[in-house]
């Protein structure tokens, strides 16, 4: 289990067995931030001897460490954070978070964040996500104690938002490492359903009758071939005309359907295939934890994609809950049919904004790091984009081009969920999906490249990131206010 706490009370340093110091890199070598703390007698040693390291010279992520603790002090962690100029919030998450998972089972930790500048609230905030997400291990065997020692206007609504981000993120982890046939689609939706009432969310579990009655056809069909049927849950459904709908993907495991995935590579992560659904409620119980009561509701599709006896065919056509119809090219293009259904819904419903999210493709060709998103709404991208830099979990946003529908136009429906002359892409699952929300302004956010990392990229392992969390609750922060 790892704590982390706060403290601007030097005392903590008496009981803890390393010291976390974080160092500039300066032009004669590292310079560390807590001035007092590297001059003082009980640590003074420690860190002239650290800075004899000729290969530790402060850059950005670079770790060096004095293990034996000296007679007046604990063991010493030095952390190179870069240059004192480019210092920012977002550098001091990512060196933090490889030394965070160095901590582990090492007993007591205090991490100095004095000296490192004047916003001590978005330091101890990125801090207390370094310390959670880096620490994350899912058997949760480790104990660890992190104190984070800080002082200055704010420190304590930061260090809440970053431990409640933290976690809401390694929760996220959890339920998108979970083998896919122990989190099937109703495991998953009363695993979220019952996570709602212990923070006094309104929910609801829409089963096959329901979804029949709502005329989510595609959800349906998708989850045709197997035997755990699918679920769709809503968050907050009283607040139908909510200035913000949220849509998450929760398909809990695709095998591609009849088309099958192509490789071992593509099926292996597939259990990942819900990670969108996971990160919206993972927002959303994040935002009422520290405190707010965003005008959201949800709405995550939840379904199993199988090739039994009973799936969706190639041809097969089907109907959303706008009376519009889809003709199936691909059933492995299965996330953009249940997603359709749900923008459908909350179009129709009358909600201010949708956001959807779904891992449906490379997100765009941005890399492993970043979401890709499209928009009908230039200024609702550009305030996700905003918030995603805040959070330190950026993205991109590409452009929508409505002469690409003719691509993926159908003789026997209003629309095909794939295209048969080109290659598929994220553009091209944007594009079917703009024409469910009608007028309503609209962003699709594929974390189809960065929901989960098959090879490790510095400073996240291999395996789920949790992403986009920290952008959507640093969006429904921003619209309370908070930065």
């Amino acid at each position: 289990m790892i704590e982390v706490r706060l403290s601007s009370d030097r005392a903590v340093l008496k009981n803890a067995d390393i010291l976390v110091m974080p160092a500039f890199a300066g032009p004669h070598g590292p310079e560390f931030a807590d001035a007092g703390l590297s001059g003082s007698s009980a640590h003074g040693q420690s860190v002239a001897m650290l800075r004899r390291d000729g290969l530790f010279k402060g850059t950005s992520g670079q770790l060096s460490a004095l293990l034996v603790p000296s007679q007046d002090g604990p063991a010493v962690l030095a952390v190179g954070v870069g240059s004192r100029e480019a210092f920012t919030a977002n550098i001091l998450r990512e060196a933090l978070m490889p030394a965070a998972h160095f901590l582990r089972d090492r007993g007591r930790c205090v991490v100095s964040l004095d000296g490192l500048g004047s916003d001590q609230a978005s330091i101890a905030r990125a801090a207390a996500e370094a310390c959670l997400i880096g620490t994350y291990d899912r058997s949760d065997k480790a104990e660890t104690v992190v104190d984070l020692l800080a002082t200055g206007a704010n420190v304590k609504r930061g260090f809440e938002i970053g431990r409640v981000a933290g976690r809401a993120v390694n929760w996220v982890r959890d339920l998108v490492e979970t083998p896919g046939g122990d989190l099937i689609p109703e495991r998953l939706a009363q695993v979220i359903a019952e996570r709602a009432q212990q923070l006094g969310i309104d929910a609801e579990i829409w089963d096959e009758a329901e979804l029949a009655k709502r005329g989510f056809g595609a959800t349906l069909a998708v989850g045709r071939g197997s035997s755990n049927k699918p679920f769709v849950l809503c968050l907050n459904p009283a607040r139908s005309k909510a200035r913000l709908g949220l849509v998450g993907k929760g398909i809990t495991f695709d095998s591609g359907g009849i088309n099958l995935k192509r490789t071992l590579q593509e099926i292996a992560w597939m259990k990942a295939d819900m990670a969108a659904a996971a990160a919206v409620a993972g927002a959303i119980f994040a935002a009422a934890e520290i405190g707010l009561d965003p005008d959201v509701t949800a709405l995550l599709p939840l379904a199993e994609n199988m090739p039994g006896g009973h799936a969706l065919r190639p041809g097969d056509v089907v109907r959303h809950p706008d009376g519009r119809r889809t003709e199936v090219v691909d059933t492995d293009c299965e996330g953009r049919l249940v997603l359709a259904d749900a923008v459908a819904y909350l179009a129709r419903g009358g909600v201010g904004e949708i956001i959807d999210v779904g891992t449906l493709t490379d997100g765009g060709g941005v890399g492993p790091l970043l979401w890709g998103c499209w928009s009908t709404s230039p200024s609702l991208a550009q305030e996700l984009g905003g918030a995603g830099e805040i959070a330190g979990e950026p993205g991109w946003h590409l452009p929508l081009r409505v002469e690409y529908e003719r691509l993926i136009e159908s003789s026997v429906a209003d629309i095909a969920n794939a295209p048969l002359s080109v290659p598929d892409s994220g553009q091209l699952a944007a594009t079917y999906l703009r024409t469910f929300a009608g007028n309503t302004p609209w962003l699709h956010l594929d974390n189809g490249s960065s929901a989960y990392l098959d090879q490790g990229f510095a400073p996240w392992p291999v395996g789920a990131t949790g992403s986009p969390v920290r952008a959507l609750l640093q969006l429904l922060l921003s619209r309370a206010g908070e930065q």
